[in-house]
């Protein structure tokens, strides 16, 4: 295989995929040149890494989505994960449950030991990354992508989180890479052969692999094809039919049950066409919020600009690396075309390797290496698109990133919290409630949930409310978790103001956006009128006890 890179001394100038002419020009100052290409990629992979064992050795609370994930992993077997759906309508590839499950057994249900699978898959990333770089860009550039991937605000916060997204990007990074290795004129050589054994297992591990193996494979059975050797790609297509039969047995064990999953689809369908005369329109919003989320760039028309000129650079100084690294993004539009799988937001964070490596081509390599000016300003310039991004991630390497601290505001409600105390715990907080009050001693006697009703109008509990619900003088209103839903389940300052019109606050305990409110019906009410709307479906006079 011919490398996109070369292994040439420091001094000697290379011939990169994106400019097939050689340059003879004067380098970059040895000192500069050599802190640059050498040195300045460890340094920003040591400070990703940084940023993501701080976030890991904070030990924040888990966030509603991993408080949901996380109840599966805890009371279930490696068996139970296989053959019934999760509950709370969520889904994961059964290699990451498998995996995730094995280091609840062996460190037990802390954040961390949940988090250690999301950590490790971070840190590789950034390894990763800085490889293939170095087979797609020359290695002047090579710095530039590596910075915008290990100083992602949206891929340190994932390596941190109970969900299986950075393992996707792993999962994909991988794929390409062996890929890359795979000889153009090969028909049966060692490195096919391991694409094809990583494929296999690939398609328990991630979701987006299928998407990603499909584009590779079809990459790959092509090229001799299009040489004229119909019996080479057949043997092609042939060492690579192993994971097209794992992937049928995956579907037909685990997957299936995954595209019967309506609450999920319901909630990524705004990333799915309207119809087939929305395609057009859709498909301009689509790249759009990609720009945004997960590619977080500032100036989203510059920032998209600069990417499909590199793309345009890389396919036009280095065909190959286009088409690989480039393979999978039609396939997973397609695939959200016909609303098969969602090509949007943490679900797509897969590309953000492949845009940051694509955007750096879209520098004049030439000109980087006659001057030394030429080089910062390009860096700087690529970099602005995506500059509060960047500061956001550098401020994480000192700071943990809190969300929800549900976990420490109840460890502090568990020390004031009498006998008798009645303790109402709001919607959105129900299965955090329910997984941290045994962990932080919360005793569940006298525990209410609200509930939700539907389709019954405008909720008026102030009768409810009137009558003397409050059975005691110490009442506390939990809250946390806040759902973005308010046209539908209303705000919890609406619940408050009407909890308000027959008690009175007396007490209020307050964490990273975590509240607990304690009411004293005895003294009477605190306002004479509600304030604002009554919420439509969350209603105090429908409830149900804890479990």
């Amino acid at each position: 295989m011919t490398h996109a890179v070369s292994r040439a001394a420091p001094r000697r100038s290379a011939r990169p995929a994106v400019d097939g002419r050689h340059v003879a020009a004067t380098p970059l100052p040895e000192l500069l040149r050599t802190a640059w290409v050498s040195w300045f990629p460890y340094v920003v992979i040591g400070l990703g890494a940084l940023a993501r064992l701080r976030q890991w050795l904070g030990s924040r609370s888990l966030w509603l989505d991993e408080v949901l994930i996380a109840d599966n992993l805890v009371h279930r077997g490696f068996a139970l994960l296989l053959t019934e759906d999760l509950t709370h309508s969520q889904t994961a590839p059964l290699l990451w449950l498998w995996a995730e499950r094995l280091l609840v057994d062996v460190f037990g249900g802390s954040e961390r030991a949940l988090r250690l699978l999301p950590l490790l898959a971070g840190l590789a990333v950034l390894w990763l990354t800085l490889v293939l770089a170095r087979q797609v860009l020359p290695r002047v550039l090579v710095p530039v992508p590596v910075l915008l991937v290990c100083l992602h605000p949206g891929l340190v916060y994932y390596s941190n989180e109970v969900k299986q997204y950075s393992t996707d990007v792993l999962v994909v990074l991988v794929l390409v890479l062996l890929a890359f290795r795979v000889p153009s004129r090969t028909a049966d050589g060692p490195a096919l052969r391991r694409f094809s054994a990583a494929a296999t297992v690939a398609v328990w591990a991630s979701h987006p692999s299928v998407f990603v193996l499909a584009a590779l494979s079809l990459v790959l059975v092509l090229r001799p094809t299009f040489a004229g050797d119909t019996r080479r790609a057949l043997r092609v297509a042939l060492v690579l039919s192993p994971w097209l039969v794992s992937l049928l047995v995956s579907y037909v064990t685990v997957l299936q049950r995954t595209t019967e999953n309506e609450p999920l689809f319901a909630y990524w369908s705004y990333s799915f066409p309207r119809g087939f005369l929305d395609l057009p329109a859709w498909f301009l919003r689509r790249w759009y919020d990609l720009a945004h989320l997960p590619l977080q760039l500032t100036f989203r028309p510059i920032g998209l600009a600069l990417l499909g000129f590199g793309l345009y650079r890389l396919c036009k100084h280095g065909g190959r690396s286009a088409s690989l690294l480039w393979a999978a993004v039609p396939v997973a539009l397609l695939g959200a075309a016909i609303s098969a799988y969602p090509f949007a937001g943490r679900l797509a964070l897969w590309l953000v390797p492949i845009a940051a490596i694509t955007m750096t081509a879209a520098i004049p390599h030439r000109y980087v290496h006659r001057r030394t000016a030429w080089l910062l300003a390009a860096t700087t310039a690529l970099t602005l698109v995506s500059a509060p991004a960047v500061a956001r991630a550098v401020g994480l390497t000192v700071r943990v990133q809190e969300v929800e601290e549900l976990r420490p505001l109840l460890e502090r409600f568990s020390e004031v919290r009498q006998p008798g105390d009645l303790v109402l715990v709001e919607v959105a907080t129900r299965e955090a409630f329910e997984y941290y009050a045994e962990q932080t001693g919360v005793s569940r006697d006298g525990v209410i949930l609200f509930g939700v009703r539907k389709g019954l109008g405008p909720c008026d509990d102030l009768p409810a409310l009137n009558a003397g619900r409050f059975a005691t003088d110490r009442v506390w209103v939990l809250s946390s978790h806040r759902l973005v839903d308010t046209a539908r389940l209303g705000t919890v300052e609406d619940m408050l103001a009407r909890i308000r019109t027959v008690t009175r606050e007396v007490d209020h305990l307050h964490d990273t956006r975590a509240d607990a409110w304690l009411f004293d019906p005895s003294t009477g009410p605190q306002t004479l009128t509600q304030v604002g709307p009554r919420n439509p479906e969350r209603c105090l006079s429908v409830v149900r006890s804890a479990r």
